[in-house]
């Protein structure tokens, strides 16, 4: 197989796992699940502020997928993992919901490393 196509697949298979995710995070704040909302409350955010959120993440997903936007995900995500990170460390939660938005910045990141070799 050629390596362009691995490269590829690579690529795909790495997204999936980024997006779905996204995905499901964002519609669960959207559609206001219960755990989100409780969460949200519990850190004084707005129903509002997390159904932003909510959609902030599927569209940066979204945004992810197609070559012409791909860069404009960096951004987005930049702003939401930064906040992310802050919101965990500010109300001294875990350290696996803390350090989570580290790797999936990190995880995007991989993912328009292996963009340039496409």
């Amino acid at each position: 197989m050629e390596t362009k196509t691995i490269i590829t697949i690579i690529f795909w298979v790495l997204a999936a796992a980024f997006v779905i995710p996204g995905y499901i995070q964002g519609f669960q704040k959207i559609f206001s699940q219960k755990e989100k909302v409780e969460i949200f409350s519990k850190w004084g955010f707005s129903l509002s502020f997390m159904k932003f959120l909510g959609w902030v993440e599927v569209i940066g997903s979204s945004l992810l997928l197609f070559p012409q936007t791909r860069l404009l995900s960096v951004p987005v995500y930049a702003v939401l993992l930064s906040g992310a990170v802050y919101t965990h460390v500010k109300n001294k939660d875990t350290q696996k919901n803390t350090i989570t938005p580290v790797f999936v910045g990190i995880h995007l990141v991989v993912l328009l490393l292996i963009t340039t070799w496409m």
